[in-house]
């Protein structure tokens, strides 16, 4: 009998659209990821050099990381979970919870695509035409969904939830989870909130503020209760040794970490009164800029800056949104000269 692989597909699988990471060529300025380009602290090389030897180990189950994290967070070690990036967690939550999900648009896309992966229910809430989240348009979708995903600051604008508004969409009772990726760049968080809400899930990561990216560690902040449960559909082993490792060296240098976030946030400012002399520039609170480009087509802007060297993340129209966008990761303040420059050559 022949074989016919689609048979055998999931049928919502064949639909799916996988997540397209930025593009990655040595050599070049990458500008398109939103990782920090000045590299971890020191005492992250140390260590990893000094714990290579232990790598044909299997890897602790996270005590002494998960309390490093609840010492920074202010909360307990009960009160994290450690995940092979917030991308894990993500799709922890979906394990865990029924749906259906539901979020704003633009945002992150790993929400949809993981909760399609599973074979659930996305409900997509568009933002307002300045970015901001139509609360009671939100809150009133609410009665459909399950699982609430808020990214913020939000990935791809740079744009922020209020807590107000956050607290709102709380008190409604479903499950709230709120990124909070690039919580270093904008320092107003909701994980306090934890005491009070049962139904908050935080999350957070290595991969920007403390430029891990390459090891894949994340985590959450909730409840004990909510964390607990989430454990169960964990992995065993889910954070490699080496992770776990960096992510304690990291925390034991936070002015490393504070000293290369406030040069990014410096650039940021300056890189967006360049550009906003010439484009419509979304103001950010995190680590990139989202610039619209039009009339030039984004894959225009992308093709020209590629060929000498520069990588930026084109996203062209939003269903909702007029104009072309380019999203403009802050480099080390060598790259957005070059950038600059390069921009001005260019004359687009």
């Amino acid at each position: 009998m022949k074989f016919n692989l689609k048979y055998y597909v999931k049928p919502w699988v064949m639909d799916l659209k996988p997540y397209v990471p930025g593009k990655t060529i040595e050599s070049y300025i990458k500008l398109a990821s939103n990782e920090n380009n000045y590299g971890p602290s020191p005492l992250v090389m140390d260590i990893l050099e000094n714990k290579r030897n232990q790598v044909n180990l299997y890897p602790h189950r996270g005590d002494e990381v998960k309390n490093k994290i609840a010492n920074y967070c202010n909360v307990k070690k009960e009160n994290i979970l450690l995940g092979n990036g917030s991308d894990e967690i993500i799709d922890l939550i979906l394990k865990t919870f029924k749906g259906p999900v539901i979020s704003f648009y633009p945002t992150f896309s790993e929400y949809e695509i993981c909760t399609k992966t599973l074979g659930g229910e996305y409900i997509n809430v568009n933002l307002n035409s300045d970015l901001s989240l139509p609360v009671d348009d939100f809150i009133e979708k609410l009665e459909e969904a399950n699982v609430i995903f808020l990214c913020s600051p939000n990935n791809p604008t740079g744009t922020v939830i209020q807590k107000r508004d956050i607290k709102k969409i709380l008190n409604e009772g479903k499950i709230t989870v709120v990124d909070e990726a690039y919580y270093e760049f904008y320092e107003k968080t909701m994980a306090p909130l934890i005491k009070k809400y049962k139904n908050l899930i935080v999350l957070r990561t290595f991969a920007k503020a403390f430029a891990l990216a390459g090891l894949r560690i994340g985590y959450a902040i909730g409840h004990k209760d909510t964390i607990e449960v989430i454990q169960r559909v964990k992995p065993p082993f889910n954070v490699n040794s080496l992770a776990q490792y960096a992510a304690i060296a990291a925390l034991n240098d936070i002015r490393y970490m504070q000293t290369t976030v406030n040069r990014i946030k410096k650039d940021r400012e300056a890189l967006y009164n360049i550009l906003s002399e010439k484009f419509n520039v979304i103001k950010s609170e995190a680590n990139f800029i989202l610039v619209d480009v039009s009339p030039v087509k984004s894959n225009e802007f992308y093709d020209a800056l590629l060929k000498k060297r520069i990588i930026v993340r084109p996203f062209g129209r939003f269903r909702n949104l007029k104009g072309e966008y380019v999203r403009i990761s802050v480099g080390t303040r060598g790259e957005i000269r070059k950038f600059i420059s390069v921009l001005s050559k260019l004359g687009i």
